[in-house]
């Protein structure tokens, strides 16, 4: 299995740069998702807040509902936008990935596009089945290039930009 991602440039040259390991990425998510948890409970606890304010202010009930839709949705895109926010806006890097020097790039070595992050994201739902993302850990060790589900449909890759 090669360690590596190559890349071919136009002038032929061969760039190689190490694919991320394991047990990097799955610290690399602990520590996003410790992030994300942080974020959704300053959320969640701001909303319950302002719904408290509607109750104590006996406005009436389209308040309150409108209010329970726009938590569901600001939660929604802090789940799901979190990953294609910082990919797209962070050079690939999360911060957990940046903290363990790990980036996602398309195959061909460029930054991952819109479509592509927006696709190996929503894709973690499938990476997750059938129970604490045994798909995805089982794909990314059959795997030559150490891809999860969402990454092959994507065409991305997560490499380490240690420095050797």
């Amino acid at each position: 299995m090669p360690q590596e991602l190559v890349v071919h440039t136009p002038e032929n040259a061969e760039i190689r740069v190490p694919l991320a390991g394991m047990f990097s990425r799955a610290a690399a998510f602990v520590h996003d998702f410790l992030v994300q948890l942080v974020c959704l409970a300053a959320v969640h606890i701001g909303f319950l807040l302002l719904i408290e304010e509607v109750f104590r202010n006996h406005r009436v009930l389209y308040e309150l509902k409108l209010l329970q839709g726009l938590h569901l949705i600001v939660m929604f895109v802090l789940v799901f936008g979190y990953y294609t926010f910082f990919e797209l806006y962070r050079n690939g890097q999360t911060p957990g990935k940046k903290a363990y020097s790990l980036r996602v790039v398309s195959l061909n070595g460029q930054r991952v596009g819109l479509f592509s992050s927006l696709l190996r994201n929503f894709l973690r739902i499938a990476d997750f089945m059938p129970f604490m993302f045994l798909a995805g850990m089982f794909s990314a060790l059959i795997t030559d290039r150490h891809q999860r589900i969402g990454d092959l449909f994507a065409g991305t890759v997560v490499i380490s930009t240690e420095e050797a």
